[in-house]
């Protein structure tokens, strides 16, 4: 849940709601996953992080705090869960969803994304592949946000 809310407006409730669907939801899932994940030839998490995660949002501070925690989490369950389950994180930036209304793309200006351009549902699949194929990789997040952490 991406909200953006004046810091004066965050509310015990906005805060809570945003932490447990964004960290709570990936920590307690992942527990209950493990073991069925010990049990599969490959298995793997892959958590859905966020650029708000790795930079400073102007009034995002619940999604951006739930998700900096969701990257470190990431981490930790990957020293963890290793060597039986590999887990990684995927950190998009602004992703154009076919079918959905211009939102988000009009908040971020085109020229602070060094590729010129917003993502697209392919790019995250081509993460998720990547990840899924490259077996040799475990604890990281990788940025799908064409170069926009370059301005960070």
């Amino acid at each position: 849940m991406i909200t953006r809310v004046d810091f004066s407006k965050i509310t015990p409730k906005l805060f809570e709601d945003t932490i447990n669907l964004n960290l709570r939801a990936a920590l307690f899932v992942s527990q209950y996953s493990f073991k069925y994940l010990k049990k599969s030839k490959a298995p793997l998490i892959i958590n859905m992080a966020s650029l708000g995660g790795m930079q400073n949002w102007n009034s995002f501070i619940p999604y951006s705090i739930s998700k900096t925690a969701l990257i470190k989490l990431t981490y930790l369950l990957a020293k963890e869960l290793a060597p039986k389950v590999r887990v990684n994180a995927i950190s998009p930036g602004t992703i154009v969803i076919e079918g959905e209304k211009a939102g988000t793309p009009g908040i971020i200006n085109v020229e602070r994304i060094p590729l010129k351009k917003y993502g697209s549902s392919k790019d995250i699949i081509s993460a998720v592949k990547f990840i899924i194929e490259c077996e040799y990789l475990t604890g990281h997040v990788i940025p799908i946000d064409g170069g926009r952490l370059l301005n960070n």
